[in-house]
C-alpha cells in the first residue's frame, strides 16, 4: 500500500486505488476507482447534473447503470393548488384527538 506524507510531515496509508489508467481504454469520459472497501465517489459535477446523491444501481450482462434518485424536497411546489398550511393544522389536529383518546 502506498503512503503519502500528510501536511504535518507524518507518513499515512493511501486507501484508494492508485493506478494510471489503462492505455487500451478509448477516451469516452470520467473514470472511477473503487476503493478497498467498495467506495467510489462521483464528481461533483455529475451528481449535480442529476441533482441526486442517491442513485439506483443496476447491473446487466455487460455494464452497470446508476439511476438519480430524486429528493423528496424537490417535489415541494408541483402541486401548487394544495394548502400546505391547512394539511399541518388537520395533521396537528388529529394528533391532538388521538391523545385525547
Amino acid at each position: 500500500m502506498k503512503q503519502k506524507r500528510s501536511r504535518s510531515g507524518k507518513m499515512k496509508k493511501s486507501t484508494g486505488v492508485h493506478e494510471p489508467m489503462a492505455e487500451y481504454l478509448q477516451d469516452t469520459g470520467t473514470v472511477i476507482t473503487v476503493d478497498s472497501t467498495g467506495r467510489m465517489v462521483l464528481p461533483k459535477k455529475i451528481r449535480n447534473l442529476f441533482d441526486a446523491n442517491r442513485f439506483e444501481v443496476r447491473a446487466t450482462e455487460n455494464h452497470i447503470e446508476l439511476i438519480p434518485i430524486k429528493s423528496l424536497d424537490t417535489l415541494f411546489g408541483i402541486l401548487p393548488e394544495i394548502d400546505m398550511e391547512k394539511i399541518y393544522r388537520e395533521h396537528d389536529r388529529e394528533v391532538e384527538e388521538e391523545d385525547a383518546e
